[in-house]
């Protein structure tokens, strides 16, 4: 696989309090021949709905646009209850490494992802050894 450079990342709660908190995620990567893509991802309740796209859309998803997710529909890569499935299907998303880096910064503390974030931004994907994910560790006791 090409070389692909993580650009830059960033992760926003879109509510919380009273309501359900939803997350909402993304990732640029460049690969060294060719224009930046994106993977984006929106959480609710653990449930994960994951895109790649060629432009940014994380002002989309934290947008009020109640067609947010249908203007969005031929760039979805998953939608489901958990991230069980996503990780059964990642053999078949191209760059999944990238998709891995994002779910990591989804599901770790806010501490751990703005550490992370500045320490990877700018780098050779391949070369960022991102730390076992919480939906790994379940798999694997299964």
């Amino acid at each position: 696989m090409e070389k692909v450079k993580i650009m830059n990342a960033r992760i926003e709660q879109i509510s919380g309090g009273p309501d359900i908190p939803i997350f909402v995620g993304e990732v640029e990567l460049k690969p060294k021949s060719g224009e930046s893509f994106f993977f984006s991802i929106s959480e609710c309740e653990g449930m994960p709905t994951v895109f790649k796209t060629d432009h940014s859309v994380l002002d989309v998803l934290m947008g009020e646009e109640d067609d947010a997710f249908e203007k969005l529909q031929d760039n979805l890569l998953y939608e489901g209850e958990n991230y069980d499935g996503l990780l059964e299907i990642g053999d078949k998303i191209e760059c999944f490494d990238g998709v891995l880096y994002l779910v990591y910064l989804m599901r770790a503390s806010w501490e751990d992802v703005d550490k992370f974030i500045k320490k990877t931004v700018g780098k050779d994907l391949a070369k960022v050894k991102v730390p076992e994910i919480d939906v790994e560790e379940e798999i694997e006791e299964l």
